[in-house]
C-alpha cells in the first residue's frame, strides 16, 4: 500500500470513528429521548382516544406554518460556519457567526409570534376549517418563540461537533414534556393540558440548549487572541454569508414545511379527527426506523464538510449509503410487517386504522438503499445546498399535485400514496445529481443484497404478524429475536458485507466503550457465516 493511500485510510478511518461516536451520542440521546417521546405520546394518546388526540394534532398545524418564516438558513449556516471556522483554528469567525445568527433568530421569531397571536382566529379557521380550536392554536403560539431559538442553539452545537450536548436537550425536552403532559391529562385538562406540557417542556430545552452553547462561547472568547475580530459590522459583512449559504436549506425548509402544512389542511377537509389521530399515531409509530435514520444523517453533515470533495469524500459517501442501508432497511421491514403489535402496545386497540397507516409510510424509508438519508447530508456538508432545495421543489411539486385528488378520493391512504411518490421522485432526482455531476454511486448490488436479505427474514416471522400467537409486547419481543437472528445470518450469506469491511465496521464501533461487547459478538457471528461461506464455496 502506498504512503498516500496509507495516509487516505488513516483518514478515511479517524473520519469514520468521528461518525460513529457522534452517531452513538445522538443515538444514546435520541435513544433516550425518543423513548421518553413515545412513552408520553403513548399515554396522552390513550388517555385522549383518536378523536381528541386528532384535535391536539391540529393545533400545532398554524404555529408550525408560521414557525417556517423564522429561520431564513440561519440555523443550518450556524452548523456550516461553525465547523469550518472552529476546524481552521478562527475563533474570533466563530464568535461573530454566533454573535449575529442567535439575535437575528430571536428578533424574526418575536416579531412572527406578534403576527400569529394577531390572526391566531383566521390562521386556525383557514388551515384547519376548526375555529373552535383557535384557543389552543394560540398556546401553542408560544412554540414560534423558543423553537427557532433552539434550533439555531442546536445547530451552533452540532458545528462544535458537540453530539453530547445535542443528546442532552433532546433528554431534557422529552422527559419534561413525558412528565408534565401526562399528568396534565390525568389531572382533567385534557387537550389544554397535553399542549400546556409540550409549550413548557420546549421552553425550559431552549433555555437549556443556550445555557450549553455559552460554554463554548466563552471558552473560544477566552482563548481568542484576537479580540477585535468579534467586534464592527458584524451583521453587515455576516449576515448575508449565512443567509447566502442557508437559503437554499432554508427554501428547502419552507418547502418540506409547506407539503406539512398542506397535508395537515387536505387532512383536515377532507377526513375526521379520528382518522386524523390514527395517521399521526402511525408517524409517530416509525419510532424505531426514525431513531436509526437521524442520528446518522445528523452526525454526516458536519464530517462531509471537512472532507471536501474528492477521493475521500466519495468513499466515505458510498460505505455510509451501505451501512445505513445496512440498518435502516430492515428495521423498516420489520416494522412494516409487525406495524399491528406495534400501534396497539403504544396507543391502544382504539387506533384501528393506524396499523395500516403505518405499514404503508414505512415503505419511504426503504429508499435508503438509493442514499436517501445519505443525500441530503453530502450536498448540504460540501456547500451544494441548492440541490437539495431542487429536490424539494420536485418533492413538492408532486406531493401538491397527487395529495388533494388522492386523499379526497382514498382518504389517508391516498395521503400515504402521495407521500411515497413525491419522496421516492426526490431521492432518485438527487442520485442522478450525485452520479452525473459528482460522479458518486452507491453500491446498488450490495443495497438489492440488504432489500432480499431483509424480506427473507420478513417472512420468517411472518406468523408472528399475521396471527396474534402471543401479547403484543411477547409478540414484538419474540418476532424481534427471530428476525435480528435471521438476518443476521441472511446478510452474510448473501456476502452484503466483505470480510475487509466487517472487520473496519468492528474497529471503528468499538471505539465506543458501551457498544464494544455487542459489537464483537454480532462480530463474531457475522465472521463464523462469513467463514461458513468461504469454505463452502472454496
Amino acid at each position: 500500500m502506498s504512503q498516500d493511500s496509507a495516509s487516505l485510510e488513516r483518514r478515511l478511518l479517524l473520519t469514520a470513528e468521528e461518525v460513529a461516536s457522534g452517531t452513538f451520542h445522538l443515538f444514546w440521546g435520541g435513544g433516550l429521548a425518543t423513548l421518553l417521546s413515545a412513552i408520553c405520546a403513548m399515554i396522552v394518546a390513550r388517555l385522549l382516544g383518536p378523536e381528541l388526540y386528532g384535535i391536539y394534532a391540529l393545533a400545532f398545524v398554524a404555529p408550525s406554518f408560521l414557525m417556517l418564516f423564522t429561520d431564513y438558513g440561519v440555523s443550518p449556516a450556524l452548523t456550516r460556519f461553525v465547523a469550518l471556522h472552529e476546524s481552521r483554528g478562527e475563533g474570533g469567525m466563530v464568535l461573530r457567526v454566533l454573535k449575529v445568527g442567535l439575535p437575528f433568530s430571536f428578533t424574526v421569531s418575536i416579531a412572527i409570534f406578534i403576527a400569529g397571536i394577531m390572526f391566531v382566529e383566521q390562521l386556525t379557521t383557514t388551515l384547519t376549517n376548526r375555529p373552535e380550536i383557535a384557543y389552543l392554536t394560540a398556546m401553542c403560539m408560544i412554540l414560534i418563540l423558543v423553537q427557532p431559538i433552539s434550533a439555531a442553539a442546536s445547530n451552533a452545537l452540532l458545528g462544535f461537533r458537540d453530539m453530547r450536548a445535542c443528546a442532552a436537550i433532546d433528554v431534557v425536552r422529552q422527559a419534561l414534556r413525558a412528565l408534565l403532559s401526562p399528568l396534565l391529562v390525568i389531572l382533567g385538562f385534557s387537550v389544554i393540558g397535553a399542549i400546556t406540557g409540550y409549550v413548557v417542556a420546549f421552553s425550559i430545552g431552549a433555555l437549556t440548549s443556550l445555557i450549553l452553547l455559552y460554554r463554548h462561547y466563552r471558552r473560544i472568547r477566552e482563548g481568542s487572541v484576537g479580540v477585535r475580530e468579534v467586534q464592527g459590522d458584524n451583521f453587515q459583512s455576516i449576515l448575508p454569508h449565512m443567509i447566502g449559504y442557508g437559503l437554499p436549506l432554508y427554501l428547502s425548509g419552507i418547502l418540506h414545511g409547506l407539503t406539512s402544512t398542506l397535508q395537515g389542511v387536505v387532512l383536515a377537509y377532507s377526513v375526521t379527527n379520528e382518522l386524523i389521530g390514527n395517521f399521526r399515531a402511525a408517524l409517530s409509530a416509525t419510532i424505531p426506523i426514525t431513531l436509526i435514520s437521524s442520528p446518522v444523517a445528523t452526525s454526516l453533515f458536519p464530517a462531509f464538510s471537512k472532507l471536501g470533495l474528492g477521493g475521500e469524500v466519495k468513499t466515505l459517501f458510498s460505505f455510509s449509503v451501505k451501512y445505513t442501508a445496512a440498518l435502516i432497511i430492515p428495521a423498516a421491514m420489520f416494522v412494516a410487517f409487525m406495524s399491528r403489535d406495534l400501534v396497539f402496545l403504544l396507543y391502544g386497540e382504539s387506533y384501528v386504522h393506524a396499523p395500516l397507516y403505518l405499514t404503508i409510510y414505512s415503505v419511504t424509508y426503504l429508499l435508503a438503499g438509493l442514499g436517501s438519508t445519505v443525500l441530503g447530508s453530502f450536498f448540504s456538508g460540501i456547500g451544494a445546498s441548492s440541490i437539495n432545495f431542487k429536490a424539494a421543489v420536485l418533492y413538492t411539486i408532486v406531493f401538491a399535485s397527487l395529495s388533494a385528488p388522492l386523499t379526497f378520493t382514498f382518504k389517508v391512504e391516498g395521503m400515504l400514496m402521495a407521500i411515497i411518490v413525491a419522496a421516492t421522485a426526490s431521492t432518485i432526482y438527487s442520485l442522478v445529481i450525485a452520479v452525473r455531476r459528482y460522479k458518486l454511486m452507491p453500491d446498488l448490488n450490495a443495497s438489492a443484497k440488504i432489500y432480499l436479505a431483509s424480506l427473507l427474514a420478513s417472512i420468517i416471522i411472518m406468523p408472528f404478524s399475521l396471527h396474534q400467537l402471543l401479547p403484543s409486547i411477547a409478540n414484538l419481543v419474540f418476532s424481534a429475536l427471530i428476525y435480528l437472528i435471521a438476518y443476521l445470518t441472511i446478510a452474510p450469506l448473501l456476502q452484503v458485507l466483505t470480510k475487509r469491511e466487517l472487520d473496519g465496521l468492528t474497529r471503528i464501533f468499538s471505539t465506543i466503550t458501551v457498544l464494544a461487547p455487542i459489537v464483537k459478538v454480532i462480530s463474531k457471528y457475522e465472521d463464523m457465516v462469513l467463514k461458513l461461506v468461504s469454505s463452502r464455496s472454496g
